[in-house]
């Protein structure tokens, strides 16, 4: 084996980048069914899209006349319509040929449009082309049926949340309702395709066409700000016609709406009349749905007080700063207050001073409890001196009701949250977001709330840790979703109940950038009188929420001990005893003990997997927040009845990746090795980046056999867009990664993964990854590794099995953005762990690793 290590002790090793080169993607496919149906059947395909278009004509000048005659609000000419493609289709051709605006995008191949032309006269001629077997004309049996503005409750069904579509027949003329609403501003201007290097074209002359074709795209990105912009007044117009408002106002300082590259999202407050005006005939609408409330609950419980002489040593000027977003922290709280950073502090709230930061919230506050999370993550002492690791900041949002204002519309505080502190004196990275709504998430479009925090992920080098939500008690409090009490008095025992669609995390969880954070019992109680906990030890929360997220990503990743309910009787009740709570600090402001065992929720539970991101923070100040998300995950670890489950696919959706450890996230042991990428990677669309880590002999050699697990976790961020209903359109540019095979050369899997090697497999087959590359390949059925920014899968392989070369490509793909430049951001984590044997895997792989270290080749074609 090898010696001691060079670096003196066990920190985490440089993972070796060897080359970048263009990747061999696959895809693409056959027509669907259906196209070659129509194209068999011309005219009758013509017919029936003619009938259906000339109704949506007729009845969209019947409304503009309507409304034009009772002096309504102005709204634009083009016509609202439904268009029916093949599911996951290039939607570029409805701009290209038929003038059509994609304004939103339904995974079951249902697309809204708006057509610029009142006549639709493109649409129709195009149609005449088809019949006729022009030449160009075949894309319109790509288009398998049309619905116009006569078709309303298709619109309510797509554009309405579930809420809202159940109670639009009770709305009234004249009451006013504040309403969240998701606008499309891409236009109908079509940006060619990127040009490809000719055969035997010069570099100069390939530059030449490059460029111009850049300057299209440069105009288009001008014209769609000004579309923007244009939008953005005629809404305001719209809703001022109605006497309604634009609630987008923080601290009297106008922020506007909340923008992406495709739409904008703005909070309004308008009577039922405008609301239905709007809803049916605004054609760049995609969303509308009710304000989110941030879910909370309270049971009773058993003060447990104790007496504390703790001295508590500040933190040093660099230590890592956590923002906790809440309802304020009580920031003189004495095992609290000298890591508060007031200077910073700052109450977000409408019409509040901005120096009211304190937590009103009764019976212990909720943001002080949430703050002492980060800093006792694993309970609070009783005496003893405390070095504090990092300085906390106070950002109040929630009232002394622990809920949200409507008037705060959530995509704006966080930008403004994310700008006040990460461009402040301590360039804030980490943000706690304990408040979560009571809603299940929709599984339509990423909520405005859920796309803020991925925008600002993208712009920012930030990482938000979320909490996964709480189901109610019951659900009278909260009708729209059922509370555990529901589901145990309907026979729905824990924990099925768990895996529910009632039981969904809620926005903004099923944000891709987000940590999601659901909940475990660290105990299990009973009492031998009835009163038993419903979870035992490591057993997922009574009340957490769970997966999956949108696009089947895996939703929370990852759980941290919040706590249990005790049910008892029959019917039932739940109680919240000290011995199923989490030690917590408490706000003294309405009196009690300055902390305590006396509350449950996955929003304690997120701030102790914040500690643990501070702590990597602490050893890796420089690096990007995107490698702290990778590390906690990668240092995750199911407990042991998940691993003995044989119901996988229900344990990933409750528990996601599993438990966290600080230890395994900050440092290694003589049995185990982490090795990462430093600073900010970037991988672009087709390109692949080659990681090679060399495995010893030694490590390989049969007569020393022992298991070994792996860990891989990749961790990116790319720009979203809204309007588009799968992750490869929601992101600019998507990515995922590949292993070598068993027993497979670095040769062999550089051929197998760059467009230029020779496809051949020297490897004895695929490494049998828990997750993999597709849903029916790994030991999790129904799940597959690239559904969310998050990537990690495990094994444990004898060591014979090794590698010599064990390999990692992260392989770039094709979003919405078409530039040849675009990229996403990332970091990758390896780690090896001998289990059970007293192997020093470390100084090997270690030396191995400094024997390799040479400069990446970058090959010229990733380039073009």
């Amino acid at each position: 084996m090898a010696g001691q290590s060079t670096r003196g002790d066990f920190s985490h090793l440089p993972l070796p980048f060897i080359v970048a080169n263009r990747a061999r993607l696959t895809g693409g496919g056959d027509t669907g069914i259906q196209e070659d149906y129509n194209k068999l059947h011309r005219r009758e395909h013509k017919a029936l899209l003619k009938t259906a278009g000339e109704t949506a004509v007729s009845t969209w000048d019947r409304v503009r006349r309507e409304r034009e005659a009772q002096n309504l609000p102005a709204i634009p000419p083009n016509i609202p319509l439904f268009l029916n493609v093949e599911p996951d289709s290039d939607l570029d051709f409805l701009q290209r040929h038929f003038k059509f605006e994609v304004v939103a995008e339904h995974d079951d191949g249902l697309v809204i449009v708006a057509s610029e032309e009142s006549d639709m006269s493109t649409f129709f001629s195009k149609l005449d082309d088809f019949a006729n077997e022009l030449r160009g004309a075949t894309t319109a049996a790509k288009i398998y049926g049309i619905a116009g503005p006569e078709n309303q409750q298709l619109r309510l069904e797509r554009i309405l949340s579930e809420s809202l579509f159940n109670h639009w027949a009770e709305l009234s003329e004249t009451q006013l309702y504040t309403v969240d609403i998701g606008i499309e501003c891409l236009g109908d201007q079509s940006i060619p395709a990127v040009p490809e290097q000719r055969d035997n074209e010069s570099g100069e002359h390939f530059e030449i066409r490059l460029e111009t074709w850049r300057a299209l795209v440069r105009a288009a990105e001008a014209g769609w700000d000004d579309l923007m912009i244009e939008r953005e007044a005629e809404v305001m117009r719209f809703v001022a016609g109605y006497s309604g408002e634009i609630l987008d106002i923080l601290h009297e300082a106008r922020l506007g709406p909340f923008t992406l590259p495709d739409s904008f999202s703005v909070r309004i407050k308008i009577s039922g009349t405008g609301l239905r005006d709007l809803v049916l005939n605004y054609p760049y609408l995609f969303e509308v749905c009710e304000p989110d409330d941030a879910s909370s609950f309270s049971l009773p419980s058993v003060d447990t007080a104790a007496e504390y002489a703790v001295e508590i040593q500040r933190p040093g000027d660099d230590a890592p700063a956590i923002c906790i977003i809440d309802s304020g922290i009580q920031e003189n709280h004495p095992l609290l207050a000298p890591m508060v950073h007031g200077a910073s502090s700052r109450c977000f709230i409408p019409d509040e001073d901005q120096n009211d930061v304190a937590d009103y919230v009764p019976s212990g506050g909720h943001g002080t409890r949430v703050a002492g999370a980060v800093i006792y993550p694993t309970g609070i002492p009783l005496s003893g001196t405390i070095a504090a690791p990092f300085w906390i900041q106070n950002a109040r949002v929630l009232d002394a009701s622990n809920r949200l204002s409507s008037a705060l519309y959530p995509p704006l505080y966080l930008k403004e949250i994310v700008q006040h502190f990460h461009t402040g004196e301590l360039r804030t990275k980490i943000f706690n977001h304990s408040i979560a709504a009571y809603r299940p998430c929709r599984l339509r479009n990423v909520s405005a709330w859920a796309a803020s925090i991925d925008w600002l992920s993208w712009e920012y080098d930030v990482l938000f840790i979320q909490s996964a939500g709480n189901l109610p008690h019951e659900s009278g409090a909260a009708p729209f979703r059922l509370g555990v009490i529901d589901h145990l008095v309907s026979g729905r025992a824990y924990p099925d109940y768990l895996v529910q669609a009632s039981s969904r995390i809620p926005s903004p969880s099923e944000s891709l950038q987000a940590l999601v954070v659901g909940s475990v019992a660290h105990a299990s109680f009973d009492d031998g009188m009835g009163r038993k906990s419903l979870a035992t030890e490591h057993q997922t929360s009574a009340f957490s929420t769970t997966g999956f997220g949108i696009w089947g990503g895996v939703k929370p990743e990852v759980v941290e001990y919040g706590g249990d309910f005790v049910v008892s009787g029959t019917p039932p009740s739940l109680t919240t005893p000290p011995d199923v709570c989490v030690d917590l600090l408490r706000s003294t402001m309405h009196g009690g003990a300055l902390a305590a065992k006396d509350d449950v929720g996955t929003s304690f539970a997120a701030p102790k997997i914040a500690s643990i991101a501070g702590a990597i923070q602490r050893i890796l100040p420089t690096e990007p927040a995107l490698l702290y998300r990778a590390l906690i995950a990668n240092s995750a670890r199911w407990p042991q009845w998940a691993e003995n489950a044989p119901d996988k696919h229900g344990t990933i959706r409750q528990i996601g990746f599993g438990l966290p450890d600080v230890g395994i996230a900050t440092s290694n042991t003589e049995h185990r090795v982490t090795l990462i990428t430093s600073g900010e990677n970037r991988v672009k669309a087709k390109e692949a980046q080659i990681y090679q880590v060399p495995v010893p002999a030694e490590l390989r050699a049969p007569g020393s056999d022992f298991r070994v697990r792996i860990d891989v976790t990749l961790s990116y961020v790319a720009k979203p867009r809204r309007t588009r209903r799968t992750i490869r359109q929601y992101l600019s540019t998507w990515v995922d990664w590949r292993s070598s095979h068993l027993g497979e050369s670095f040769n062999s899997f550089e051929n197998r993964v760059l467009r230029d090697g020779v496809r051949q497999d020297d490897g004895e087959g695929a490494i049998p990854w828990t997750i993999r590359e597709k849903d029916e390949w790994g030991f999790v059925p129904g799940v597959k590794r690239g559904n969310g920014t998050l990537q990690k899968d495990w094994v444990i392989l004898q060591s014979h099995q090794l590698p010599v070369d064990f390999c990692i490509a992260v392989i770039g793909h094709p979003g919405w953005d078409k530039d040849p430049d675009a990229y996403a951001k990332y970091a990758l984590t390896v780690s090896f762990e001998a289990i059970d044997e007293d192997i020093n895997i470390y100084h090997s792989i270690e030396a191995a690793v400094d024997s390799i270290f040479v400069e990446p080749e970058i090959r010229s074609e990733v380039q073009s």
